[in-house]
């Protein structure tokens, strides 16, 4: 499947930016030490699948070096667009995690120019939060510019809002359950239930709409659709339980997380395989 450096790059980008998104919530709202701690290696979990989804999306390119054409198509290409506002939330995201580190005492001591010009930046008033609410916002915004890169208008089955609801229920889907991994459980696991229900309840409207559109190849996704909406729901059935009787079980959580992973690619190859201009 040529696509499939694309479905990679999307959702494992979403996974990124919604790890950043609640990551940020949990700061504003529980700004405390050991809260810290957390939103520093969710936030270095989230580099960690923002650069392999980077990876991935440069074997689409056939060649890397055709990465700089993306600066001379911002503004005006959507894809441009996209790619440079991960690159943006990467940029940021990394220098969160900078600048907390460079903050703990006795870190950083060897790199004494980095650490003195990171604790000038720290002595602004109230950057912190100002860091965390840009992440909020341009997590929101590079998952609207994927959605803006798809809404063509001679794709029917990409035209239609239930494109930007798979792009948000994914990121809040895998973010969530990120998040709930590293720690950060009640928001976490909040924004995995509703990311995997709205996926759910929304299924059958969506089929029934590309069914109308190109029955043929909607037909022929229906393994893939079946396969995501029984992940999801094995995923939320175990995560639910772990919750429920008190567990929180890390390795419960991570085995969730593969399951919504895998869930959200085959969910999103089915996307990439109604790829139809109408006549």
């Amino acid at each position: 499947m040529h696509e499939l450096p694309l479905v990679f790059f999307t959702v494992l980008g979403q996974m990124g930016a919604g790890a950043v998104l609640i990551s940020a919530l949990y700061y504003l709202i529980c700004n405390q030490v050991p809260s810290v701690l957390k939103v520093e290696r969710i936030n270095i979990a989230a580099l960690v699948v923002m650069a392999l989804a980077m990876a991935i999306a440069s074997l689409h390119l056939g060649h890397p070096l055709r990465a700089l054409n993306v600066v001379f198509g911002i503004g005006r290409s959507p894809m441009s667009n996209e790619i440079f506002t991960f690159g943006v939330l990467f940029g940021i995201t990394f220098a969160s995690v900078l600048l907390a580190y460079f903050a703990k005492p006795n870190k950083g001591n060897k790199l004494a120019a980095i650490k003195k010009l990171v604790n000038r930046i720290n002595k602004i008033p109230a950057i912190d939060k100002f860091i965390a609410i840009l992440l909020i916002i341009v997590s929101l915004f590079f998952v609207w510019t994927i959605v803006a890169t798809y809404m063509i208008p001679t794709v029917k089955n990409w035209d239609t809002y239930y494109t930007a609801l798979q792009m948000y229920s994914a990121m809040l889907i895998l973010g969530g359950i990120l998040a709930t991994v590293f720690g950060i459980r009640k928001i976490g696991l909040t924004f995995f239930i509703i990311g995997s229900l709205s996926v759910l309840v929304a299924k059958l409207p969506y089929i029934n709409l590309v069914s109308q559109n190109v029955a043929q190849l909607a037909q022929a996704q229906y393994c893939w659709w079946i396969m995501q909406c029984s992940l999801l729901v094995l995923a939320m059935f175990i995560t639910i339980i772990n919750t429920v009787k008190n567990r929180h079980s890390t390795i419960i959580y991570t085995f969730a997380l593969l399951l919504a992973l895998v869930a959200e690619l085959s969910g999103r190859i089915a996307f990439y395989n109604l790829w139809a201009i109408t006549m």
